[in-house]
């Protein structure tokens, strides 16, 4: 007769094994599931990091272009600055010369006028009807005012 402990060790034995085998599997599936979702995870971070990436890149090119546009304008503007600067300078070269000038003209007298004499005029202080017919005749003009 066989005993009875060595049966039991071994059916016991058997489950643990198998229950070890099911743990383990299951620890095995469940690493893999924790796996699978890290790796969604992070592929659905990587994706969003590539798009916000790329919508910045478009935003900086759009603001350098700006920037271009406004440093031109600002060079262009220099420019015109300093020539106007130039002629500024000319400007008053010239009319300094004129000041300095200034002490060789003559100063003029009563003698160097040039006195004309005046017309009289004539009065006509006469009211003629062909002059109140002309000023009708030069209001048709005038009207609209």
């Amino acid at each position: 007769m066989r005993s009875f402990e060595p049966r039991t060790s071994k059916t016991i034995s058997n489950r643990k094994d198998f229950h070890n085998k099911n743990f383990k599997k299951f620890n095995i599936q469940s690493k893999l599931l924790t796996l699978n979702i890290s790796h969604k995870i992070l592929d659905y971070l990587n994706l969003s990091l590539f798009c916000l990436i790329t919508i910045y890149s478009f935003i900086a090119f759009n603001s350098q272009r700006e920037w271009t546009e406004l440093y031109s304008s600002i060079m262009e503007m220099r420019l015109i600055n300093n020539d106007l600067n130039g002629y500024i300078s000319k400007t008053e070269e010239y009319f300094l010369n004129e000041v300095d000038m200034k002490d060789q003209f003559k100063k003029a007298t009563s003698k160097d006028l040039i006195y004309l004499k005046k017309p009289s005029e004539i009065l006509n202080r006469k009211f003629l009807f062909s002059d109140f017919l002309d000023g009708l005749q030069d209001g048709k003009y005038q009207r609209g005012y």
